[in-house]
């Protein structure tokens, strides 16, 4: 039953809204090559014309957007439309209620997931302006809205090391993630130039879930001497065992949580991990990301929330960043990322190794106005 509107208004719209940017420097990695950044935006419009944008993960595959437009398109837009938005988290629980047959039935937790969240912000978005605060102001509720977010450079990857963390540098980074996953020789020059370049800043690593425990006992005493700040999903992550086994004597902080599924999924992340990695583009939108980011602090784990999307899904994860009180940093594509450049009337800057943040209500940020026109 819906609830009545009395002062809250009506959901008239919910439109996904596909981008496609040409990349100047493709991306290659284990789970395939990207020639273009796809970027699935959610719109939300209420009654009265306020509107919300929110970010669906859609880098990989870049041939999984259209079912991600399919659930926003045939399930969550009819469902939603004519509900009031009293109660963001209300509507996210409500959603997955509305799917949960669906997702068992038709076996796709993940795009399923990734629909609601990236539902869920726009709903966020759109809530938070229409009270004229901040997102990150009404999630804190304590009148405080930060001005930064402490942010790492991430996506460093060869032949394209020192080029890119030089680039990121000269933007005003100051923290560096590279990428594993390009052979044992080419990853030990990489952790080797990059610890060079980077000097005393911190670095990390990514193997992108290439490692067997034999690859990585034979490149941790390396790691060590790199002082890595932390590596992450070294191993597949439904290997549960690896990750429970993971042999902390060595001293080199384990870090993961992008590819987990819901709640209680990231609760059993918080149990394992040094350094917990929701993305709200992925699971949990804003809702949930507030809880889980929380109960990450209060374990006295780094919380780090992941993001390697578009500018909205920056600068969502931004808010929710900047809502939780001991949240370490936030991940920020270094590569030439043309959904930072083009799809907002902001682009995203960095001054001193964080995201300077938008003051405007909600997210603080708009569609530029031929993103669709152009890039659609």
């Amino acid at each position: 039953m819906k609830p009545a509107s009395g002062t809250h208004p009506v959901i008239t719209a919910v439109e996904p809204l596909l981008l496609r940017l040409p990349l100047e420097r493709p991306i290659s990695g284990p789970f395939g090559r990207l020639e273009a950044r796809p970027n699935l935006l959610v719109r939300v419009t209420l009654e009265g014309g306020q509107t919300g944008l929110g970010e669906v993960w859609a880098n990989f595959p870049p041939w999984g957007c259209q079912e991600r437009i399919d659930i926003v398109r045939h399930v969550l837009a009819p469902f939603l439309v004519g509900q009031v938005l009293d109660d963001p988290v209300r509507l996210y629980g409500a959603m997955h209620r509305r799917l949960r047959l669906l997702a068992n039935q038709w076996g796709a937790p993940g795009p399923v997931h990734q629909a609601v969240a990236g539902v869920d912000i726009a709903l966020w978005d759109a809530h938070a302006r229409l009270a004229g605060l901040p997102l990150a102001r009404m999630l804190r509720g304590d009148g405080i809205m930060p001005a930064r977010v402490p942010v790492y450079a991430s996506g460093i990857a060869p032949p394209h090391v020192s080029t890119t963390i030089a680039d990121a540098m000269h933007r005003g980074h100051c923290r560096f993630k590279i990428r594993f996953s390009f052979g044992e020789d080419t990853d030990r020059e990489t952790i080797r130039t990059a610890r060079a370049l980077a000097g005393d800043r911190p670095v990390m690593a990514d193997a992108n879930q290439t490692m067997t425990r034999e690859s990585f006992l034979a490149m941790a005493p390396l790691l060590k001497e790199c002082r890595l700040e932390f590596l992450e999903e070294p191993f597949p992550v439904d290997d549960t065992q690896a990750y429970r086994a993971w042999p902390r004597d060595l001293g080199i902080p384990l870090a993961f949580g992008e590819n987990a599924q819901g709640l209680a999924s990231l609760e059993d992340v918080i149990g394992m991990a040094d350094f917990v990695q929701p993305d709200i583009t992925k699971t949990g939108g804003i809702s949930e990301g507030l809880v889980i980011g929380r109960k990450a602090v209060a374990a006295g784990k780094k919380l780090c929330f992941h993001m390697f999307g578009g500018a909205v899904g920056l600068y969502a994860s931004a808010h929710l960043t900047a809502a939780i009180d001991g949240a370490h940093w936030l991940e920020m594509d270094a590569n030439p990322n043309p959904l930072f450049d083009s799809t907002l009337d902001v682009k995203p800057a960095v001054a001193d190794g964080a995201l300077v943040m938008p003051q405007g209500p909600g997210l603080g940020i708009a569609l530029a106005p031929e993103a669709i026109e152009r890039w659609g």
